[in-house]
């Protein structure tokens, strides 16, 4: 009995077999995968199959060289390659030559203290606790070393309440002016393009011209945070961003990096905070550039899309989640009690 399971973009296929040990191992693609498969359940059937040689249990395996040989293989496959990096990165600095086997559920538990006193949120301490998960399911699956998992009963810290902050129109047109003042032209669009479609910044920043059907008024997303491309309609404010922008021989819609992204935003929103003078909180203080999806899905809520419709554009797969990035506006919600009463 064989198995292909797909996860985060790699291929694993584990071979069962009675009264010895499963054949596992990864692949990036689909059919490196079932080519494996088909040759070793030959070799198995045959007699031909050779046992690769096991690293044994041994208290000279240090966390070190366990979380430097996941990250080689494992992470580097995955969407979220850069922020689990620097979770294992932030382990080695703690257990780095501590043998695997005392990694155990209390030096977990004071991990998480001690991110609790530092002032992590609960979500992030459910994404160490998710890594260190990973990191002993791949003791057992590369280096048939088999260790209780210290992350079992251990239970996961609540989730955080989602964000409501809503980017008002007066909030919009101080970032915008702050970008043109800043010299920022490119930046002003970006924000304009994310309001308008709910993409999310890697999803924007990945965008080429090759994707966007202006006929069809439709951006294509070949990837996306949860695996699966969708397609996102473009309103007529999103085309006319898109017309501005000089395309010249750049393949990116938006040529620029991430890191120069960051700090683009940053330099707006600490100028846009500085120039705001109406009373109250200032509404700069905290806004962060995610907070432009969560005000594009919630301003197409406002006029009337339904959830099937809010899920297609946004990619959200659960109520739950899409629960989380749609906050509807109580003049919008006064508006169609009006209409119906």
């Amino acid at each position: 009995m064989a198995s292909i399971t797909r996860r985060n973009g790699s291929y694993r296929v584990r071979i069962y077999r009675k009264n010895a040990t499963s054949i596992c191992k990864s692949f990036t693609s689909e059919s490196d995968a079932i080519q494996w498969l088909k040759v070793t359940q030959a070799q198995l059937e045959l007699g031909l199959y050779q046992e690769p040689v096991i690293q044994s249990k041994s208290p000279m395996t240090s966390f070190r060289d366990a979380a430097t040989h996941y990250m080689n293989t494992h992470s580097i496959h995955k969407k979220i390659v850069r922020s689990e990096t620097y979770r294992l990165k932030i382990l080695i600095k703690r257990w780095g030559d501590m043998p695997i086997e005392k990694v155990d559920k209390s030096a977990v538990l004071t991990l998480r203290d001690d991110l609790l006193n530092l002032g992590r949120s609960g979500e992030t301490i459910n994404h160490y606790f998710n890594t260190i998960s990973k990191l002993f399911q791949m003791l057992e699956g590369d280096w048939d070393i088999v260790l209780p998992n210290p992350i079992k009963g251990i239970k996961r810290m609540p989730k955080p309440l989602g964000r409501t902050k809503r980017v008002n129109s007066k909030m919009e047109e101080h970032l915008l002016v702050s970008c043109l003042e800043l010299s920022m032209p490119l930046l002003s669009s970006i924000i304009q393009f994310a309001i308008q479609t709910g993409m999310r910044r890697g999803e924007l920043m990945g965008l080429k011209w090759a994707d966007i059907d202006l006929h069809n008024r439709r951006a294509y997303l070949h990837t996306s945070k949860n695996g699966e491309p969708r397609q996102v309609p473009l309103t007529k404010r999103a085309i006319a961003v898109l017309q501005s922008l000089n395309k010249g021989d750049e393949e990116q819609v938006f040529p620029m990096t991430l890191n120069v992204l960051r700090n683009q935003y940053e330099r707006a929103r600490t100028s846009s905070k500085m120039k705001w003078n109406e009373p109250g909180i200032n509404p700069f203080d905290d806004l962060r550039f995610h907070d432009f999806r969560h005000e594009s899905i919630s301003r197409m809520s406002d006029l009337g899309l339904n959830v099937i419709e809010l899920s297609q554009i946004s990619g959200h797969k659960t109520l739950a989640t899409l629960g989380r990035y749609c906050h509807p506006s109580h003049q919008a919600i006064y508006n169609k009690l009006d209409k119906v009463f």
